[in-house]
């Protein structure tokens, strides 16, 4: 490429917890009121003392372990000066030069290479009101339900090389803060915001980098619009450089429906913001005793989970995906495998086989979650307090497939009765007459009436149409309603088909 770009993410999120940064306000992103959760703290009335939120230092210096960020030992609150309506202090209780979390980095997956983006640095200050603009723009009305909130904020270093691997981080880091439970992270809501810094530079001399004019984008608030704002600014600005044209710097904002960018604001120099040690709140320490019980509760993060799965179940990464990127899927899905193991190596015969058995079991378990039960879901997220179908029913639902007891479309029925009320899968056949099958003389005359009722198809099998045999397999499946065994009809049906031929 003539031109590269170089590209930084600082991101914004809410923390999931029960009270506001400095007071004790709730913390309630589903608040329907406006201007209900508020003190005179949060409002910042004058002789008004902060006291920082315990809950919020702890998740925050959580995720900076997660980063594989440094711990500082030693940290503090700063104020950052500057007026805007939202903001009734003037002021926001901000970190400045000793934040929570120094450096760090995450890997990401940009279409199948690992790409590790290095992060500068993981702080936590307080979010700001929400000003919302009447219809013909004439004044602005402000709810401080949101001012106070714990916002956690992330700045990575210009590593990120295309849009994709910007999107890919948001996303990552996205699922990393739902595991520690640090916050909901709904970017819908606002939960999780992200800004991009991108500038377009020349390949000097030597292959040396050269930067260029840095872009901000504010206000991201979906991965596509992370993905589409980056790709668009490539391609601007390239476009830009390429016919003599001078990069503004300047703050723009993305534009969902026309997929380009906009200009909001010219940029040509820093704010001073004047920060100086919140005088408040005194200053932070921690020790590493302290620092290594809390990295004991990370816990399993989405890129070891990806690897597990993958070779503990064997699955492909598409699926195992799928149960890393839902959790509560993951952790039923796990919950069912371990009990089509334990039935695995209870079942007499050759023991040999348990494993690969176990393995078959695992994949048959995890391809009717992926897909029958997102399936009936619709899109719905998979939780499973809500999941009627307890995983030991669905463990026993698996196997009786895996042993052939019932066919895919009986199958489907069953699943659809225990997604909707729950219940014991061989109960539930009894109960609905879904029972397989299996009795020879009674499929035989199932397949005698199917041939008698489509001469021409068995005249098409025998002049070698191998799809007539399909067919006259599904009427037979038909006009039992699925109960009769796949396997018998396909052996009986040739079997009746040969005799006619002979």
């Amino acid at each position: 490429m003539e031109y590269i770009p170089t590209i930084g993410l600082e991101i914004h999120c809410e923390l999931k917890t029960a009270s506001k940064m400095f007071c004790s306000c709730p913390n309630d992103p589903d608040a329907k009121e406006p201007n209900t959760n508020i003190c005179p703290v949060c409002l910042g009335h004058p002789g008004t003392l902060p006291v920082a939120n315990a809950e919020a230092i702890r998740l925050t210096r959580l995720v900076g372990l997660a980063l594989n960020s440094e711990i500082l030992e030693h940290s503090k609150f700063d104020r950052k000066n500057y007026f805007y309506p939202d903001l009734p202090k003037g002021y926001q209780i901000s970190q400045y030069d000793r934040p929570l979390c120094l450096g760090g980095c995450l890997e990401v997956n940009d279409n199948g290479q690992i790409k590790k983006i290095g992060i500068t640095r993981v702080h936590l200050e307080e979010d700001t009101g929400k000003l919302m603009h009447t219809e013909n723009k004439d004044h602005s009305l402000v709810d401080f339900n949101r001012g106070g909130v714990p916002l956690m904020e992330l700045v990575t270093d210009p590593d990120i090389e295309n849009s994709n691997q910007a999107r890919e981080f948001v996303k990552e880091l996205q699922l990393i803060l739902r595991y520690l439970g640090a916050s909901d992270a709904d970017m819908e809501k606002g939960q999780l915001r992200v800004e991009v810094n991108i500038s377009m530079g020349k390949i000097g001399a030597g292959g040396k980098k050269q930067l260029g004019t840095k872009v901000e984008i504010k206000n991201l608030n979906s991965l596509k619009a992370v993905e589409g704002s980056v790709a668009y600014e490539i391609g601007r600005q390239t476009v830009m450089i390429k016919n003599g044209q001078k990069v503004a710097q300047e703050t723009r904002g993305w534009n969902e429906f026309t997929g380009q960018t906009f200009s909001q604001r010219e940029k040509e120099e820093a704010n001073d913001y004047r920060y100086f040690p919140e005088p408040d709140i005194p200053p932070l320490t921690i020790t590493p005793e302290e620092i290594k019980k809390l990295k004991s509760i990370v816990g399993e993060l989405p890129a070891k989970k990806r690897i597990r799965f993958a070779h503990q179940y064997r699955l492909d990464a598409p699926t195992a995906e799928i149960f890393v990127a839902n959790r509560d899927l993951g952790e039923y899905f796990e919950k069912a495998v371990s009990e089509l193991e334990e039935w695995a190596n209870n079942e007499e015969g050759d023991k040999s086989n348990t494993e690969a058995e176990s393995r078959d079991l695992a994949r048959l378990c995890a391809n009717y979650l992926a897909t029958d039960v997102l399936g009936i879901l619709q899109s719905a997220p998979f939780r499973e307090d809500n999941f009627p179908a307890t995983p030991e029913n669905f463990a026993e639902f698996i196997c009786l497939i895996h042993k052939k007891e019932i066919s895919s479309k009986i199958a489907k029925q069953v699943l659809a009765q225990m997604a909707k009320f729950g219940g014991d899968p061989t109960q539930i056949i009894r109960d609905k007459g879904l029972s397989q099958i299996s009795s020879k003389g009674e499929i035989g005359k199932v397949v005698i009436q199917v041939l008698a009722e489509n001469e021409k198809a068995a005249a098409d099998w025998r002049a070698g149409k191998q799809n007539a045999f399909q067919f006259l397999i599904g009427q037979v499946l038909a006009a039992t309603r699925g109960r009769a065994n796949p396997d018998m009809v396909k052996d009986i049906l040739l079997e009746k088909l040969s005799e006619s031929k002979s």
